[in-house]
C-alpha cells in the first residue's frame, strides 16, 4: 500500500512561484517603484542565484519580475496614461478601433461594449495611446469584432459616490480600462467594416446564443426554468431575478452559477468516456479536451474559475495521458500563476480569490474530514472484508459517498467563508446542508443539458424531451434553495456597526434623497431613493452594516426618486415599521406602494407635525411639518420635515421642502428649528432657502444635495456665497457625494466619501 506524503514533504514548485508572483503583485501595489526598478531587482536576483545556486533567489526574481508586470499593466499602461492626459475633463473625442465584447443593452436603453482603440483623437491632436476603451452608445450597435468609428465625451470612469456601491471604475480597471466614451447619437456611430476572418471570441459568443436557444425548446413557457438553465450550464446570471439571486447566495449555493471544477469537471468528464468509447487513446483523447475546455471557459466567459479548472484539468490529463501522477495542489498553484502571468490584475479579482482559496481548502482539509467521518459511518474495522455481509458492502459504500460530500461541502464552507463574509456581509449556515441535495442536483442538471444540446443538434424536439426532464429537476432545485432561505437563521449578516452612539450616512442619490440613520443597533431609513438607488446604493450599504432590511422606513412626500425603492423593499418579504404623511398627493409611485402595501396587510403609521419616534434610547425624531390641515398644490411643499435629537446635536432634514415650508416653520415651529446641521433637498423650484431661515436655524454645516440636471437641481453660487458669509460651513453633494456624520456625546464629525472632506464641530 502507497503511503502518501505529508504536505510539506510534496514537491511543489509552482506554489513557491505562484505565492512569488502574488507578493510581487501586492508589492508593486503599494510601492510608488517604476518598472524599470523591478527589472533591476530582478536581475540582481537572477545573478545571485546564478552565483550562489540558492532556490530564494528564483523566488525574489519571479516575484520582481510580477511586480514590473504589475506596474507595466496598470500605472505605466496606456490607458493609464490616456485617464492622466485628460485630467478628469470630459473631452470630444473621436475614437476607431475594433468592438471586442458582445454589446450589451442596459436598462437605461445604451448598450455598453470594451472597443479597442488603435486611433484617438483629441480636438484634432492624434493621441498615441493604443488601449481598451468602454463604450456607451445608444441601443442600435454593431456587433463584436466590428471596426468602428464613435465620437463622443471621452472621461475617465467616475468612481463610485456612495460607500456600498457597485465600484465599476474599480472593476474596469482590473480589466485595464480607466476611461469611458459617452456616444449620445446614432449619427456618431459609424461601423467602418464589418467583422469578417476567424475569430474564437466570436465563435463562442454565437455558440453560447446557439446554446441557449437549445436550453429553451420546449420549456420556453417558464422563462425563470430557461434563465435557471442559462446560469448554470452557461454562467449567464443577467436574466435571473436579484431577490432570487439573493436567495442562493444565503444559502451559500451561488457558486452553481460561476462556472468552476464542477462545471469543467463534467464536461471532461462526458468527454473522456465518449472518445474512449469511440476507441481513442488516451493522447489523442486529451489532446481533443484540451483545447474544448479553454473553448468553454471562453464560452462562458473567459472567468478565473472557469480558467482555472480548465487549466487543472489541462495539467492533471497530461500527467495521466504521460503516465505520471500530478500533485492536486500543485496544479492549482500551477493555474494560479498561469492566470496572473496573463494578467496580474486578477489577483485582486474576488472571483479569482474565492476560486482559489476554495478549492485550496478543499484539497487540504477535505481528506481529513472524510477520513474523520468515514470512521463514524463505516462498519465494525475489526471484522475482515472477506466475511462482511451484503449490508455491510452498501453500507461501506454509502459511508464513503456521505462522508466525501460532507467533508468536501464543509472545507468549501471553511475556504469560502472569509471571503463570503468579506464581500456578502453574511454567513450562510444553511450552506452545508443546501449543498449536500444541490451538488448532486445541478450533476443530474448538467448532464441532461448536455444532452440536450448534443441532441439538439439532429432534432429541436429531442432536445424539448431532455430540456422537459430538466424542468422537473431545475424547479426541485428552486423548491431547496427557497426552502432553504426561509428557515430560521438560514444566513447570519455580518457588517461593521457604526462609530459612536448615532451616525447618519446621506446619501448622494442625485435628483433624489435617502438618509440612514444607525443609532444602538437600529437603522431608520428616511427616504429610500429612486428604486435604481436602493437596489444599487441603499440595499448594498445596508448590508455592510448588517442588515438586511430597515426597521423603519419614514417617507417625506411622494416624489419617486425619494421613495421609488419603497416598492422593492417589500419585495424582500422585509416587514419594516412604515411612517408615512396624511397628506394626499397625485403621486402615482407613492399610491401603487400603498397598493403594495395594503395587499400585504401592512400597517403604516401617519405622522403630522408635533408626533415623535424614539429610535433608541439616545435618539428621537420628532415631526415639524406639516400640520394636519396644510392645504398645498404640489408634493415637495407637503414634505416631512424631521427634527433628529442624539445627545447634544440636532439634525433638521427638510427633505424638499420649500419657500412656503420654511415661511411655515418660520412662523409656526420658530424655537424648534435650531438646529447644528441641516440636510438639505432640493425643491422643484430650485429656491433653497433664504438667509432669514438660516439665521433662525443658525447651524454650523449644511448639506446640501445637487445634481448637474435638471436646471433646477445646481447649487446656485450666490446662494452657497451667501451660506460661507453666514458663516456656515457647506457640504455640496455634487462635489462631497455621500455625507457620513458621526455624533457624539460632545459634538459631530462629517465626511464626504468622495472627496474626503472633514468638518467637526
Amino acid at each position: 500500500m502507497t503511503v502518501k506524503a505529508p504536505l510539506w514533504h510534496q514537491r511543489l514548485p509552482f506554489a513557491g512561484l505562484a505565492g512569488a508572483a502574488a507578493a510581487g503583485i501586492l508589492g508593486a501595489w503599494v510601492s510608488p517603484l517604476g518598472s524599470g526598478t523591478f527589472l533591476i531587482l530582478a536581475a540582481l536576483a537572477l545573478a545571485a542565484w546564478l552565483s550562489l545556486r540558492r532556490s530564494v533567489f528564483v523566488y525574489a526574481a519571479v516575484a520582481f519580475l510580477f511586480a514590473s508586470l504589475q506596474v507595466v499593466q496598470t500605472r505605466e499602461s496606456p490607458s493609464a496614461r490616456l485617464a492622466e492626459k485628460l485630467g478628469g475633463v470630459p473631452q470630444v473625442a473621436r475614437i476607431e478601433g475594433i468592438i471586442r465584447t458582445e454589446p450589451s443593452l442596459g436598462a437605461s436603453g445604451k448598450s455598453r461594449f470594451v472597443v479597442e482603440a488603435t486611433q484617438i483623437e483629441i480636438d484634432g491632436e492624434k493621441i498615441n495611446l493604443p488601449c481598451d476603451i468602454l463604450a456607451v452608445v445608444p441601443s442600435s450597435t454593431p456587433a463584436l469584432d466590428d471596426s468602428v468609428c464613435l465620437v463622443g465625451s471621452l472621461r475617465p470612469i467616475a468612481p463610485p459616490r456612495n460607500p456600498g456601491q457597485f465600484n465599476a471604475k474599480r472593476v474596469m480597471e482590473l480589466r485595464g480600462i480607466t476611461c469611458e466614451l459617452i456616444v449620445t447619437s446614432p449619427r456618431d456611430l459609424k461601423v467602418i467594416s464589418p467583422a469578417t476572418g476567424f475569430s474564437l471570441p466570436r465563435i463562442a459568443a454565437s455558440c453560447r446564443k446557439g446554446m441557449e436557444s437549445t436550453l429553451r425548446e420546449g420549456i420556453s413557457s417558464d422563462p425563470l426554468v430557461c434563465n435557471l438553465l442559462a446560469g448554470i450550464v452557461l454562467g449567464v446570471t443577467s436574466d435571473i431575478p436579484d431577490a432570487l439571486q439573493d436567495e442562493f447566495r444565503q444559502t451559500g449555493t451561488f457558486h452553481l452559477f460561476s462556472v468552476s471544477g464542477l462545471h469543467v469537471g463534467m464536461i471532461a468528464l462526458i468527454l473522456w468516456q465518449a472518445f474512449r468509447m469511440a476507441g481513442m487513446g488516451r493522447g489523442i483523447a486529451t489532446c481533443l479536451i484540451i483545447p474544448a475546455l479553454f473553448f468553454y471557459a471562453l464560452l462562458t466567459g473567459w472567468k478565473p474559475s472557469s480558467v482555472r479548472a480548465a487549466t487543472m484539468t489541462a495539467i492533471f490529463l497530461i500527467g495521466m495521458a504521460s503516465g505520471r501522477q500530478s500533485i492536486a495542489l500543485n496544479s492549482l498553484c500551477a493555474a494560479a500563476f498561469v492566470i496572473l502571468l496573463q494578467s496580474t490584475n486578477e489577483l485582486f479579482n474576488p472571483g479569482f480569490q474565492l476560486s482559489f482559496t476554495v478549492v485550496a481548502a478543499i484539497l487540504l482539509v477535505a481528506g481529513p474530514f472524510q477520513e474523520r467521518i468515514r470512521r463514524r459511518l463505516e462498519t465494525d474495522p475489526f471484522i475482515p472484508v472477506s466475511l462482511w455481509t451484503k449490508w455491510q458492502k452498501k453500507r461501506h459504500e454509502a459511508a464513503g459517498f456521505t462522508a466525501g460530500s460532507l467533508a468536501v461541502s464543509l472545507a468549501a464552507w471553511i475556504g469560502s467563508l472569509p471571503l463570503t463574509v468579506f464581500y456578502f456581509h453574511m454567513v450562510s449556515l444553511s450552506a452545508l446542508a443546501a449543498n449536500l441535495l444541490v451538488v448532486p442536483l445541478s450533476f443530474l442538471i448538467m448532464s441532461t443539458a448536455v444532452l440536450a444540446l448534443a441532441s439538439g443538434l439532429a432534432s429541436s424536439a429531442l432536445a424539448a424531451v431532455f430540456n422537459n426532464a430538466n424542468l422537473v429537476f431545475t424547479k426541485t432545485l428552486l423548491l431547496i434553495i427557497q426552502a432553504a432561505a426561509s428557515l430560521p437563521g438560514s444566513f447570519v449578516p455580518v457588517g461593521v456597526s457604526q462609530a459612536g452612539p448615532a451616525a447618519l450616512t446621506v446619501f448622494d442619490c442625485g435628483t433624489g434623497g435617502a438618509t440612514a440613520i444607525q443609532s444602538d443597533g437600529r437603522l431608520w431609513l428616511i427616504d429610500c431613493g429612486s428604486r435604481w438607488d436602493f437596489e444599487n446604493v441603499v440595499t448594498p450599504w445596508m448590508r455592510s452594516t448588517g442588515h438586511w432590511s430597515p426597521d423603519a422606513l419614514l417617507l417625506t412626500h411622494g416624489d419617486a426618486d425619494h421613495i421609488g425603492g419603497a416598492g422593492s423593499l417589500l419585495a424582500t418579504n422585509s416587514l419594516p415599521q412604515i411612517i408615512d404623511s396624511p397628506l394626499p398627493d397625485r403621486s402615482p409611485v407613492r399610491r401603487k406602494f400603498h397598493a403594495a402595501v395594503a395587499a400585504a396587510n401592512m400597517p403604516i403609521s401617519k405622522a403630522h407635525a408635533g408626533d415623535g419616534f424614539e429610535i433608541s434610547s439616545s435618539t428621537t425624531l420628532r415631526i415639524l411639518h406639516p400640520p394636519p390641515d396644510l392645504v398645498a398644490a404640489t408634493a415637495d411643499d407637503k414634505s416631512l420635515v424631521v427634527l433628529l435629537e442624539s445627545f447634544p446635536t440636532r439634525i433638521l432634514l427638510l427633505s424638499d421642502a420649500g419657500p412656503a415650508a420654511f415661511e411655515w416653520l418660520l412662523q409656526n415651529q420658530h424655537s424648534a428649528i435650531t438646529a447644528d446641521i441641516v440636510i438639505l433637498g432640493r425643491h422643484h423650484s430650485g429656491s433653497p432657502p433664504e438667509a432669514s431661515f438660516l439665521r433662525a436655524v443658525n447651524p454650523s454645516l449644511i448639506v446640501a444635495a445637487a445634481a448637474g440636471f435638471p436646471s433646477n437641481q445646481p447649487i446656485d453660487e450666490d446662494w452657497s456665497s451667501m451660506v460661507q458669509n453666514l458663516g456656515i460651513h457647506l457640504f455640496r453633494q455634487d462635489r462631497t457625494g455621500a455625507v457620513t456624520i458621526r455624533l457624539e456625546k460632545d459634538g459631530f464629525v462629517a465626511k464626504g466619501f468622495l472627496n474626503g472632506e472633514n468638518f467637526s464641530r
